[in-house]
């Protein structure tokens, strides 16, 4: 059977001893906090993290950290957030922190991982994001994936004296199986074959 955790490049895990304070600590790398969609109103700390990765009655989230297949290295975090069962539809997020890291295919392995997770594992139908309109690395990974852009909330962003648009994403179970096997599955089929 397929692990729905590892990719080609990345396997998702759970939070291990000294994660939270390297969140901590590489939250402050460049361009990491201007491309949050949302606010930070304050640095995090390494309890905060913990917190957020280690609530075992949350039935509304999945969070993961993402590590390289080649040496185990921490990389960053991925979530499922919002999760909506009836709905079968959920939120995600995602952060490299460090730039060094980035433009590896860690980004697009690590976001076809998380849908894989989302569409074999959970079920779901559709797992939906948002993007600040000016950070073209992250539409390029969710364009590579299968990523759709279904809306846009003009000046919904403030950065550098002037506003941006944050773009809505959406990708549906069927066409993340089109782009990522050239195929979709029937019925009865479970995905991972």
């Amino acid at each position: 059977m397929k692990s729905v955790v590892q990719g080609q490049l990345v396997h998702l895990t759970e939070m291990r001893d000294g994660d939270a304070e390297w969140l901590q600590d590489t939250q402050w790398e460049p361009g990491l906090l201007r491309n949050l969609s949302a606010d930070a109103l304050h640095p995090w700390t390494a309890a905060e993290y913990t917190e957020l990765a280690a609530d075992p009655d949350s039935d509304d989230k999945f969070f993961f950290m993402v590590r390289a297949n080649a040496d185990d290295g921490l990389l960053g975090w991925v979530i499922l957030d919002e999760i909506q069962l009836k709905n079968r539809r959920a939120e995600l997020g995602i952060a490299l922190p460090v730039a060094s890291d980035r433009g590896q295919g860690y980004g697009v392995d690590t976001l076809n991982t998380i849908l894989s997770f989302a569409f074999n594992e959970l079920g779901l139908h559709k797992v939906t994001l948002d993007v600040n309109a000016n950070n073209q690395a992250a539409l390029r990974a969710y364009a590579a994936v299968g990523f759709v852009r279904e809306g846009i909330n003009r000046e919904a962003v403030y950065q550098d004296g002037q506003w941006l648009d944050l773009y809505q994403f959406g990708i549906l179970a069927k066409e993340w199986w089109t782009v990522s096997r050239g195929t979709i599955p029937d019925e009865n089929t479970t995905g991972d074959n």
